[in-house]
């Protein structure tokens, strides 16, 4: 095609880069929180901080409970040593543990929480370690004392089972360690003081209790530990909508100060010329085409401003009727030449026709952003092409031009509300940033995917697809 511009051909193999507009729901917001915490990474360093924090916080309550296991077990007649020993293993387990957490919750505190999470794992035997101990307990107890004492010393076993649950759910790996070996070595240990003597063997019932029991107390953990990962989520995605939403009010606030500034301009123009002709009506001729640049600059912008409401208030109603391209292409270069023109820039076209089942206002809209898009971003003295053909069963329509191109960095970008690319500042100072978010929206609703495909300093292409072509075009044709 001999017609259309140079955008991708140079000698140093040029960086190329395409996008695809969203749908409406993706162009309705962005959901980041502008900081570079994916949201998994975010649950698990919540969690973590959430567990490092309870687990200190409880370690008092815990050592408590263990000098007031010994002291029972004493009191009810067993061995100082025995109870010693089983002091002295229990302290050393917990006095690991909480060395190892006091430098995760410290020396780690910006880690990531992979990096923790792994650190915590490499102490991960310390957990089964206490639990072991606290299963041992009951060689202090079971058999050995009264029956008011044993329902002391279960009642503490119990507590040091269940009371850490929700803050050991916060990391499964370490409440799995923990309730296994608990529930093992106490169940081995009650096996071993009543095996061989028939008079206790019936208290062996205990083992296929305790069995379901662990079953039961970790699929309890793993429901803590969703529900709570579950809530981290909904704080996470809370503060990424404040964040977009703030983001966005910001950017409307700048771009309706922008529209004001630039509707100022063509409406003092208009009270100038209006004052002008008041006082030399013959000169009609030279202001009237200036009035009706003027109006038309205000029209075009309120009507952006327009459909964008409509838009964000869902109260879009579309007029389909048989339209042909031709006939669309044919009115956007009358009104669109002019500007074209103005700016120095050669408008070329290249039309084969095509019946289209569409709204041809929000049609001619669409392409007309387009356009008006890459004569703003062009420099005086490139050309443009618009060009249609049927694709594949689709009617394409490309909008080229010899602009400035956009960089891979911000093409992702450029269908969002309001935003502009910094570097087109010096070309189109008075743009708002809604014109490329308004031609997603059009082709959304119109059935249409819209392909962007640029080249930094060289220019870019905008090909329309649009999918209402009707199949009896060409018998209908004049």
């Amino acid at each position: 095609m001999s017609e259309v511009p140079d955008v991708h051909r140079c000698a140093e193999r040029p960086i190329i880069a395409t996008v695809t507009a969203p749908g409406r729901q993706e162009v309705a917001g962005d959901t980041e929180t502008g900081s570079a915490v994916p949201r998994s990474d975010f649950i698990r360093q919540s969690l973590m901080n959430r567990y490092v924090w309870e687990s200190r916080r409880r370690m008092p309550a815990g050592l408590l409970i263990c000098f007031a296991m010994a002291a029972m077990a004493v009191g009810a007649g067993i061995p100082y040593w025995q109870a010693l020993l089983w002091l002295g293993l229990v302290l050393l387990g917990n006095g690991v543990r909480f060395a190892a957490e006091r430098k995760c919750s410290r020396s780690l505190l910006e880690a990531s929480a992979q990096t923790r999470t792994e650190y915590l794992k490499r102490f991960a035997p310390i957990y089964p370690f206490v639990a072991t101990v606290w299963g041992c307990s009951t060689l202090l107890f079971f058999g050995r004392t009264s029956s008011l004492h044993q329902f002391a010393s279960w009642f503490l076993v119990a507590r040091m089972l269940y009371a850490p649950m929700p803050t050991f759910s916060l990391i499964p790996i370490i409440f799995r360690l923990y309730a296994s070996f608990f529930f093992v070595s106490t169940l081995l240990c009650i096996s071993y003081l009543v095996w061989g003597d028939s008079s206790r063997t019936a208290l062996l019932w205990v083992i296929p209790v305790g069995l379901a029991q662990l079953i039961l107390t970790l699929r309890v953990s793993r429901d803590t530990h969703r529900a709570q990962a579950e809530q981290y989520g909904l704080i996470f995605d809370l503060a990424a909508q404040k964040h977009a939403a703030d983001d966005k009010v910001k950017s409307k606030n700048r771009s309706f100060a922008a529209a004001a500034h630039d509707m100022r301009q063509p409406v003092i123009a208009l009270s100038l010329y209006a004052e002008h002709l008041e006082s030399h009506p013959e000169s009609h001729v030279e202001v009237g085409p200036k009035i009706a640049r003027a109006s038309a600059a205000v029209s075009k912008l309120f009507n952006s401003l327009f459909d964008l409401a409509h838009f964000d208030t869902c109260e879009v109603k579309l007029s389909v009727e048989p339209v042909r391209i031709s006939e669309v292409i044919a009115g956007l270069v009358e009104t669109q030449k002019q500007e074209a023109e103005a700016a120095g820039i050669e408008l070329r076209v290249r039309v084969k026709d095509a019946l289209l089942q569409t709204d041809p206002t929000r049609l001619r809209r669409m392409i007309a952003n387009v356009i008006s898009n890459s004569i703003r971003y062009s420099k005086p003295g490139t050309k443009i092409l618009l060009a249609s053909r049927v694709h594949r069963g689709k009617l394409r329509v490309e909008v080229w031009d010899q602009g400035i191109g956009i960089a891979p960095a911000n093409l992702p970008h450029v269908f969002s509300e309001f935003y502009r690319v910094e570097s087109s500042a010096s070309l189109a100072p008075e743009g708002m940033g809604i014109g490329l978010s308004m031609v997603a929206r059009l082709a959304d609703a119109l059935n249409t995917k819209i392909t962007i495909t640029s080249v930094e300093g060289r220019g870019t292409r905008v090909t329309m697809d649009i999918s209402d072509v009707d199949p009896d075009a060409a018998r209908r044709r004049h």
